[in-house]
């Protein structure tokens, strides 16, 4: 919605701290550095922070077309990503 927008309007102002899980192999998120697209949302105060956790997260989510490491069905599951989710909610008890 914010695109064409300059500033503040061109992201969503109802974030506070952004997670970025990706899982080895997943070719979506190759980079493994995502914290730097959040830097313009940081340095205008609309998030307070912004993580990466990029190691030791895997995803054997596999279907009748083999292996996708993208699907979210496969991070849902991960031990990891559940205690990142059980972490952040009890943050916000």
């Amino acid at each position: 919605m914010g695109h064409g927008k300059l500033n503040k309007n061109q992201y969503p102002n109802n974030i506070r701290r952004w997670t970025n899980i990706s899982a080895e192999g997943d070719l979506v998120a190759l980079g493994k550095d995502f914290s730097k697209c959040f830097e313009p949302m940081l340095s205008l105060n609309l998030l307070e922070s912004s993580d990466d956790h990029s190691q030791g997260i895997y995803n054997f989510f596999r279907n009748e077309e083999g292996l996708n490491c993208h699907r979210s069905y496969g991070y849902l599951v991960n031990p990891a990503v559940g205690k990142i989710i059980a972490d952040w909610w009890k943050q916000a008890e």
